[in-house]
């Protein structure tokens, strides 16, 4: 997206600013969750990760959802086996990209679900987040809200060296800087904070993280990756890579096809597993090539319309990223849907052991005619 004037944008600094203040001195909850009262005493909690939609056409198609269920503790502990039985989902709300409601019912009926490895909560988590740089950020997030998200995203690191961060930019203006741990050059990422466990610096990185140029999405996605992929190589991380944007590539020299094979080589290579959460915000995206990106490396795509609820989708990755199930889910509509992108909105439910948990989710992409 080409950047856009902005009238208000010391307002908008000043908002930051004032709010920043407040998250230093002490955000640490996630939000966006939800939490069965009967589950309040286990400290337990259903998270909602993201979705993609493998396929649809006409009236029928697969999706696959990514929740986690944490128990209590410091650190939390993720519930690591769950069944289909188990888990249920309800759609309250079909929309289009605008937010207008759609004259469709659908169901949606797990068929399978992969539960994490036992032992992926005690692996260290190696975490890059890629922020987009982009100038239309200015319009979409004035406020800079998406800087106080990913703060929520950082504040549930474990203490180092369990967890260790870096952050990422990325624009059009080609002035990338910084190597990879095995002195691969960057040329289109910017390197703003290196791998540390110190949140303090992380956070810093973080708001050095200023719009300016257009959407190189896809080579530093690849740069990104790289770069996760190059520190200590050989070591049994768990990586994972968040990639944040609000436009559609219109600067890389790569596809979406050139990038998701490069990351898959990569992994293959090395013999890692190298994972993409996409968090997208506003409409003006490529849904399907996010999706896609987020498929091929087996991460998720979330959604956020409007930035003033980025919070969740970034808080919920951690989640994500130490006790991930993807469930496989059979999706049947009322009538045929045209080709395009709609949103669904509603319940996930897990009943285990007696207890109930629920969670809303919000804007999960349906894509029809995909894949």
């Amino acid at each position: 997206m080409q950047p856009r004037r902005v009238k208000n944008r010391k307002t908008g600094w000043l908002f930051l600013l004032v709010l920043v203040g407040s998250c230093l001195a002490g955000c640490g909850s996630s939000g966006g969750t939800g939490i069965d009262p009967s589950a309040v005493g286990s400290q337990a909690r259903l998270t909602f990760n993201g979705a993609l939609t493998r396929s649809f056409s006409g009236t029928q198609g697969e999706m696959e959802f990514n929740l986690a269920l944490l128990q209590g503790g410091d650190p939390p502990q993720p519930v690591t086996q769950l069944s289909v039985s188990q888990v249920s989902l309800q759609v309250n709300r079909v929309t289009d990209l605008l937010g207008i409601p759609q004259p469709v019912a659908l169901t949606l009926t797990p068929t399978r679900i992969e539960n994490p490895p036992s032992d992926l909560a005690q692996r260290p988590l190696l975490m890059a987040v890629l922020m987009d740089g982009s100038g239309s950020l200015l319009v979409l997030d004035p406020q800079s809200r998406r800087f106080l998200a990913v703060f929520r995203l950082l504040d549930q690191f474990r203490p180092a060296p369990l967890d260790l961060g870096a952050i990422l930019r990325f624009d059009n203006r080609g002035a990338g800087f910084g190597l990879t741990a095995l002195g691969q050059p960057l040329r289109t990422a910017q390197l703003l904070q290196d791998f540390t466990g110190d949140k303090e610096l992380l956070r810093r990185g973080v708001l050095r993280a200023v719009p300016g140029g257009n959407t190189a999405l896809y080579d530093a996605t690849v740069e990104a990756g790289r770069f996760l992929s190059d520190f200590r190589p050989n070591e049994r991380f768990n990586r994972r890579l968040v990639v944040f944007t609000d436009g559609i590539d219109n600067e890389s020299t790569r596809s979406i096809n050139q990038a998701t094979q490069e990351l898959t080589a990569l992994a293959r290579e090395r013999g890692q597993k190298l994972t993409v959460y996409v968090v997208g915000l506003g409409v003006d995206l490529n849904l399907l090539e996010l999706q896609s990106l987020a498929a091929a490396t087996e991460g998720t795509f979330v959604l956020a319309r409007f930035s003033e609820v980025l919070e969740a989708p970034f808080a919920n990755l951690f989640p994500a990223a130490i006790g991930e199930h993807r469930l496989q889910v059979r999706v049947q509509s009322s009538v045929p849907l045209p080709a395009g992108s709609y949103l669904l909105s509603g319940e996930l439910r897990v009943e285990r052991e007696g207890s109930r948990f629920v969670v809303p989710f919000n804007d999960a992409v349906l894509t029809v005619g995909s894949r």
